[in-house]
């Protein structure tokens, strides 16, 4: 087993990644159901819960910033324009899926050695299994988004149909990252706290609570502390998508630019970092 798994040059060939993951969509999908049904199974309400979380948590956001903090929540949310609970709630969803997904991935092949162990398979699918699961909570949280945005006074048109291309960028950086990250995880266990810190500071240096705007018009910042800012890829990506939703326009091209571009290239990195590691994954676990 050990020339098998070990030697052989083929488990370190990128080009060979997309059709093994080919084969490997029937371990996929059952790795994502595995996890769903383990996540509710003893739950009495069961998957209801998926749709009673994220809705408990918008009433409580719109009772909070429309009656608690009204005057302020109308300072960041546009004046009006742009109902501060919508506002929230639009960069929260996507902000959540982001730090579940990265959260799972990273520690997912640490909590699945017996399965690295013992089984030969292509060892992308857990992280990029890792980064599905949380899917089910954002797609229900986006139609409660979409609910409370009619509620409110909101249009949707034919610009929401940008929404799942955004995703797309969305989820390349995610699983990118996913693939970087536990394989970082693995070979060095301080990744997993570095992760934890990370995603902490990364929200509160995301536009989730705030506009983009407060950060790129500010007068009371150094310039190299907004580029710096403007280096998070998730800062314009969480930007973009109240573009499209709210202002129903195609997203500004220069808020897109270097997400796309941080996307492609932390993908590349995760893919060749992780093939290039995935034989001999089961020493270091």
């Amino acid at each position: 087993m050990g020339a098998l798994t070990y030697a052989s040059e083929k488990q370190r060939q990128v080009w060979r990644v997309f059709p093994d993951l080919v084969r490997s969509r029937e371990l996929l999908l059952d790795l994502v159901w595995k996890d769903l049904r383990a996540r509710y199974r003893y739950a009495v309400m069961g998957f209801l819960w998926a749709v009673i979380e994220p809705l408990m948590f918008m009433l409580i956001l719109a009772f909070v910033f429309s009656f608690v903090f009204a005057d302020r929540a109308a300072l960041t949310g546009g004046g009006g324009a742009r109902p501060f609970p919508v506002m929230l709630l639009c960069g929260l969803i996507f902000w959540q899926y982001f730090t579940a997904a990265i959260t799972a991935s990273t520690m997912s092949l640490v909590d699945g050695r017996n399965l690295v162990k013992k089984v030969h398979f292509t060892r992308e699918v857990i992280p990029i299994a890792a980064c599905c699961v949380p899917l089910v909570n954002l797609c229900i949280g986006f139609l409660l988004l979409i609910v409370l945005h009619l509620v409110m006074g909101g249009v949707v048109g034919l610009a929401t149909l940008w929404i799942p291309a955004l995703f797309l960028v969305q989820f390349t950086l995610t699983v990118g990252l996913a693939l970087l990250l536990s394989c970082g995880h693995v070979l060095f266990r301080d990744v997993g706290n570095t992760v934890a810190v990370a995603l902490m500071f990364g929200f509160y240096a995301s536009p989730v609570f705030y506009p983009l705007e407060l950060v790129r018009h500010s007068t009371s910042m150094p310039a190299w502390v907004v580029n710096a800012y403007m280096a998070n890829p998730m800062a314009e990506l969480l930007t973009c998508y109240r573009q499209v939703l709210f202002e129903q326009r195609f997203p500004d091209a220069i808020l897109l630019v270097w997400p796309v571009c941080c996307a492609v290239l932390v993908f590349l990195s995760g893919l060749i970092l992780f093939r290039r590691n995935a034989p001999t994954m089961a020493d270091h676990l």
